[in-house]
């Protein structure tokens, strides 16, 4: 026999929200919300967060309402519920509601945009309160995340036919490539890129190639050291482009140590704490899935979180 918050899962795991798409979600969302002023803030065309509160307080529930792309078979077994979204975000979505429903004083907010560009949260732009941003933590308390810095490495090259390509660094994917194992040597805490341009043809010598990264520092001291080498490096055939850094951020609400490997909405609300339910291995899976255990926990683990947030 189905719960009250899996039969909601359910239902809203039947929504396709990628980013982009989540006017039908958040429609859904509305009416799910009664005994709650709701307030639509729209961010683009049929793309809007929901700001939904009751009675009188500082504290917020922040959810995102998108998913990324793929699709997983809903199904349910002995002890997991299987869908996109299962636990980012959507289980914590339903947590959310049922648990705001039991509080005469709180504030929610669904935000658009999450697994995209963060342009629900950065729209929202709430600078005062307390914040619960709920996201895959295993029902734990959270209390800081790694930082970001995304940039863009372009390298140069001379474009002749391919037999007359003769030293290395004449090809810009000689080039690039050598750049790269110069930033991956660095060991930071986490280090990724992919190739975004590659040349122009397999007969061609490379005139231009370029890739995409992301780093993210665990704390200040290592956000510091990468911006002041970024800032620093040259190299005669290539160059970077810092797009975008944010911060490692720690709350002030609660210190607890516990950092978030991920990157979240944490970064946008200052006083804030990640908590929620699922495993962040399990995200953005082919498989992605709740554990029913846990699920039927939030709702009572969640109004605990929002008791002891509410006394600071």
């Amino acid at each position: 026999m189905l719960t009250k918050i899996e039969k909601l899962l359910l239902e809203m795991l039947k929504i396709t929200s990628v980013s982009g798409q989540e006017k039908e979600i958040g429609n859904f969302i509305v009416s799910q919300l009664d005994g709650f002023r709701v307030k639509k803030q729209y961010v683009a065309k049929d793309r809007f967060n929901i700001i939904a509160k009751k009675g009188k307080s500082d504290l917020w529930i922040v959810v995102h309402m998108d998913t990324v792309p793929g699709a997983v078979p809903i199904k349910i077994t002995k002890d997991k519920v299987y869908g996109r979204g299962a636990i980012d975000n959507k289980g914590n979505i339903v947590g959310a509601i049922m648990a705001g429903k039991k509080i005469d004083n709180i504030n929610l907010l669904f935000t658009v945009g999450e697994e995209e560009n963060f342009c629900g949260a950065k729209k929202a732009n709430i600078k005062n309160g307390k914040f619960i941003v709920m996201e895959p933590t295993k029902l734990k308390i959270i209390t800081g995340q790694r930082g970001i810095i995304l940039l863009e490495v372009t390298a140069r090259g001379i474009q002749k036919h391919s037999s007359l390509c003769r030293e290395k660094e004449e090809s810009a994917v000689y080039n690039l490539t050598d750049t790269l194992m110069e930033l991956y040597r660095k060991n930071w805490t986490a280090f990724n890129a992919f190739i975004t341009f590659g040349g122009e043809a397999d007969n061609v010598c490379a005139s231009m190639a370029r890739a995409k990264i992301s780093i993210r520092p665990k704390d200040m001291k290592e956000y510091k050291d990468v911006m002041t080498f970024l800032g620093k490096f040259k190299k005669r055939n290539a160059s970077l482009k810092i797009e975008k850094s944010i911060e490692p951020c720690l709350s002030r609400l609660v210190k607890n140590g516990k950092i978030a490997l991920f990157f979240s909405e944490m970064a946008f609300f200052k006083n804030s704490i990640l908590f929620g339910v699922g495993d962040i291995k399990i995200a953005h899976s082919a498989n992605e899935y709740v554990l029913r255990k846990d699920l039927n926990r939030l709702e009572k683990k969640l109004l605990g979180v929002i008791e002891k947030i509410d006394r600071k």
